[in-house]
């Protein structure tokens, strides 16, 4: 925690629940993103996989 000399020098907790807000909404977006990430590799690998077994079922 942070330590003010006076009190005049503290944030008011608005200002304080403001900046706590922010940083939940910016974490919420960065999993957000890192989620749509996730998906995106997780369609490609299975599609990988699908191109890899319609190759081998062509083949036999």
């Amino acid at each position: 925690m942070v330590r003010f000399r006076t009190k005049s020098d503290a944030p008011d907790l608005h200002s304080q629940l403001e900046s706590l807000l922010d940083q939940v909404w910016r974490s919420e977006s960065d999993w957000r993103l890192w989620d749509r990430l996730d998906a995106a590799d997780m369609l490609e690998t299975q599609r990988e996989k699908r191109r890899k077994d319609h190759g081998t079922s062509k083949a036999a």
